[in-house]
């Protein structure tokens, strides 16, 4: 029986389908449980075939890492974009950061917490051209993050000077923490009131914000 071609719409379709079947099992079960095996199983499909479309799990963790930063992206611009005070959009950009990371848990430690490659790891070897493709996009939403600050900063006489990079790696990194506490049900055994201490947080940085601190 002759092999069947499938076009190029058809094979990124395809694709596609195994990576939301991924990212199924990425946010349901966890990294720990997320293999070629198990999406093949997912997919209904032999491995063999799997891997005609992703040659191995390397290739699936780099279109994961595009996908999802994606999304952590497209949040933070509807957001933002919702409204046109500078402020407020620094307010929403906080707001969009922390409720991506504690609704989408597994995959929010795929992206920030899990000792996977990163593009400088693919220098070299087949998957080069495809990390870089994803390491392009995942800097979109930094990207954005500063372009947000940015206007704010030029809108502030008194924090003439900030640096629109560097306030946006503070916040992130602030915000992380939190993220990462809250994720972790660490802050749920320190803390009586958890989601009042997330609240409190983000109104403090941007209060440190306002302030020139950050």
């Amino acid at each position: 029986m002759p092999k069947i071609t499938r076009s190029n719409e058809e094979i990124d379709k395809v694709r596609e389908q195994i990576l939301d079947g991924a990212m199924e099992i990425l946010a349901t079960e966890g990294y720990e449980s997320l293999s070629m095996n198990k999406v093949g199983q997912r997919m209904d499909m032999t491995a063999a075939n799997l891997y005609n479309y992703y040659e191995n799990k390397n290739e699936l963790f780099i279109a994961i890492h595009k996908k999802t930063f994606g999304m952590l992206h497209d949040r933070m611009r509807e957001y933002v974009d919702a409204v046109d005070d500078p402020r407020e959009k620094i307010a929403q950009l906080v707001r969009a950061f922390v409720e991506f990371g504690t609704t989408n848990v597994h995959v929010y430690d795929i992206m920030f917490n899990r000792p996977i490659p990163q593009y400088t790891d693919y220098i070299g070897t087949p998957q080069e051209a495809m990390s870089f493709d994803e390491y392009q996009s995942s800097l979109k939403a930094f990207y954005f993050a500063t372009e947000t600050a940015a206007h704010y900063i030029a809108l502030r006489p008194e924090l003439k000077g900030a640096d629109p990079k560097y306030m946006t790696i503070r916040l992130l990194s602030a915000l992380h923490g939190i993220v990462t506490l809250y994720n972790s049900r660490i802050l749920f055994e320190i803390d009586p009131n958890p989601d009042e201490v997330l609240k409190r947080i983000q109104q403090d940085l941007l209060r440190q914000i306002d302030e020139g601190w950050l």
